[in-house]
């Protein structure tokens, strides 16, 4: 029972993370658009990278959030929701029906590897403009908890 307990807090603590990384993060993805873009074009912002699917209810619930944190904070942050192993036609169909304003892309391994992997969706980093990562989230987060990790982050790079 103790090893459930330490393995569940162990667990827990893991799903998120507030944390400084000295690695600088930079990869290309195609969007959604048939675009190759590069991390290092929004060089200077603060990059929330959400890693999602579809059929994924925490994460169709948190895109509302973005949306409104993407028109909210358009000149300093950039949101990048990279879809986890989807056609393209599902996912253009989703974006339409969302009101999507940020960029979607296409995951895929080396990408997920470059952030250490990806346990379980939605997986979300938020970015410093440093290109270091500052938190990380596994699972729902509420508006206030992106705001707060996005307005700490812009703070820390002036």
């Amino acid at each position: 029972m103790l090893k459930f307990i330490l393995l569940l807090g162990l667990f827990v603590l893991g799903c998120e993370k507030s944390f400084s990384s000295d690695k600088v993060l930079n990869f290309q993805f195609k969007t959604i658009d048939n675009k190759i873009l590069d991390l290092s074009q929004f060089s200077g912002k603060v990059i929330v990278v959400d890693f999602w699917a579809t059929w994924c209810p925490p994460c169709t619930k948190e895109i509302p959030h973005f949306i409104e944190l993407q028109e909210k904070y358009k000149n300093e942050v950039q949101f990048i929701g990279l879809n986890v192993g989807e056609k393209e036609s599902e996912i253009k169909e989703f974006i339409k029906s969302m009101g999507i304003n940020y960029i979607i892309g296409y995951s895929n391994e080396n990408i997920e590897k470059s952030f250490g992997g990806i346990s379980g969706l939605p997986t979300t980093f938020i970015i410093g403009k440093d290109g270091k990562i500052k938190a990380k989230a596994i699972g729902y987060r509420s508006k206030e908890w992106f705001e707060k990790q996005i307005i700490s982050a812009l703070r820390e790079s002036q």
